[in-house]
């Protein structure tokens, strides 16, 4: 499907999201622009049952009293955030798409930020900002050693090889060129998101993953901020436990693709899975002899746990797996070193 590069699809994928949604919105209705900049909102009701429809609808009327920004709302039946994204993706008018969660408050001048960054170089794939936590209570003790799960902080830190290898899907935005061009060389994701109570959350990892080993780059700015929400439910060390088992379970595709990222001994050796599972028990050993964080013993065992059970659920299919991540790759890339410094071979 042909999109116009001329502007910017921020694409909301809602579930049962009337408690959060208005502030999101509000923050949309204040962007700020350099020039008349195409840009268009689709909320995407994930098969909700709180009228997130009608409530995003009533809210978005009453916040843009001008009527100039094109907005709708697009019902997804089939559970899980993968498949709403999907459903943005494929309705979306404009090639640049801004994936804005329904916590998130954008600060004013994200949407212009995101086409600068993705439209001046097509070799850039994907972009994504600074999350500010803000609380709806206390902030718990443990908090600052575990935020990075929580999709807030800076991404640069990340940062490999002058540029990050991944990039959190909160306030993340991708150019579907790239995606287009992406999924002709085979890709298909193996990560499908969260889906209900399951907290998994590492399908961004893995598509921005496949970006970088397709010869694109990724760029993060501190200069795009946002405030995301956190409510006093999640902010338990029980969900902490829920959601490092996530962690845990999405940990082994996760560590795959970075065996191609940083094809090097002992990364490289993660292709077999024997290895691998070697590899999972001795880190488990040391995790409970030596926590790498405070706080972290009963997190990293979970951890853990759920990562060498997943190891065993993916044992016949993991060759094929591998093979699936290395079509993706550019030649030689994953193999004989880092990213390549020649991004437009992935557009030839």
């Amino acid at each position: 499907m042909n999109k116009d590069k001329g502007g910017v699809s921020v694409v909301i994928c809602c579930y049962n999201s009337v408690s959060r949604l208005e502030k999101t919105l509000r923050a949309l209705s204040i962007q700020k622009f350099d020039f008349d900049l195409f840009w268009e909102i689709l909320v995407i009701d994930n098969a909700s049952s709180d009228d997130t429809a009608g409530f995003a609808r009533q809210t978005w009327t009453k916040l843009n009293t001008s009527g100039a920004v094109s907005f709708d709302v697009l019902y997804e039946a089939k559970p899980g955030l993968i498949h709403a994204r999907k459903k943005g993706i494929k309705e979306a008018r404009y090639s640049y798409i801004l994936f804005c969660d329904d916590d998130n408050w954008l600060c004013d001048r994200y949407v212009q930020g995101v086409f600068d960054i993705l439209s001046k170089n097509d070799s850039v794939a994907a972009c994504g900002g600074k999350g500010i936590p803000f609380f709806e209570g206390e902030k718990p003790d443990w908090f600052d050693t575990f935020s990075e799960a929580y999709a807030v902080g800076s991404q640069i830190r990340s940062s490999e090889d002058g540029g990050p290898f991944s990039l959190y899907g909160a306030g993340l935005a991708i150019n579907y060129q790239a995606l287009h061009f992406l999924e002709s060389r085979g890709f298909s994701p193996m990560l499908v998101g969260r889906t209900g109570k399951q907290l998994s959350s590492a399908e961004d990892t893995e598509l921005t993953n496949a970006f970088v080993l397709a010869g694109f780059r990724l760029v993060a700015d501190d200069k795009l901020t946002f405030y995301h929400f956190l409510g006093n439910d999640r902010l338990s060390f029980k969900y902490l436990i829920r959601l490092f088992k996530a962690f845990g379970t999405d940990g082994p595709v996760r560590n795959l693709y970075f065996s191609f990222l940083r094809p090097v001994v002992p990364y490289r050796f993660l292709r077999n899975w024997y290895f691998h599972f070697m590899f999972a028990h001795l880190r488990l050993v040391k995790y409970y002899l030596f926590p790498p964080k405070k706080f972290g013993r009963k997190v990293y065992l979970e951890w853990s746990r759920a990562y060498i059970l997943q190891l065993i659920r993916l044992k016949s299919g993991y060759t094929l797996m591998t093979d699936s991540i290395r079509k993706v790759c550019i030649s030689g890339l994953g193999d004989t070193g880092g990213p390549v410094t020649n991004l437009n071979e992935s557009l030839v």
